[in-house]
C-alpha cells in the first residue's frame, strides 16, 4: 500500500539494467547419461542378469543350516512372563500427589496480618 501511494505521488522508480546473461547450470553426470541414451548415442548390451542354480542352492542351503543351528524355542505353556507393570494415569498421579500434599510456610506477609489482627482484637 505505502508502495502504491508513493507511486501516486510521483516516486520515480530507477530503471534496471538488464546486462547480466542469464546463469547457467551445467547437467550432472547422471543427467547426462540419461541424455546420452534418450538420445540413442549409446547402445547398451544385454546382460544376463541370472543367478546360476547352483549358487541359489547354496544360499538355500546356507540358510537352512542357519535355521537349523539355532537352539529350539521354548513353548508358550512354559515360558514364564514377570507380571504386566500397571502405570498410573496422570489421573491417579494427580490424586496421590494431592494426597501426599506439601507442608506449606508461612510468609512474612501473612505473618504481619496475622499479628495486625491479633492486636487488634485485643484493644
Amino acid at each position: 500500500m505505502q508502495v502504491i501511494g508513493e507511486l501516486r505521488m510521483g516516486v520515480k522508480l530507477k530503471k534496471v539494467s538488464y546486462s547480466r546473461t542469464p546463469i547457467e547450470y551445467e547437467l550432472t553426470p547422471y543427467e547426462i547419461l540419461m541424455d546420452d541414451i534418450r538420445s540413442r548415442r549409446y547402445t547398451l548390451r544385454k546382460v544376463d542378469g541370472a543367478i546360476p542354480p547352483s549358487v541359489k542352492k547354496d544360499a538355500h542351503a546356507m540358510i537352512l543350516e542357519f535355521i537349523r543351528s539355532r537352539p529350539p524355542l521354548r513353548k508358550a505353556s512354559e515360558r514364564k512372563l514377570p507380571p504386566p507393570r500397571r502405570e498410573a494415569t496422570p489421573r491417579e498421579k494427580l490424586l496421590a500427589s494431592i494426597q501426599v500434599g506439601r507442608q506449606l510456610r508461612p510468609t512474612p506477609y501473612s505473618r504481619r496480618l496475622y499479628h495486625r489482627s491479633r492486636t487488634s482484637l485485643v484493644t
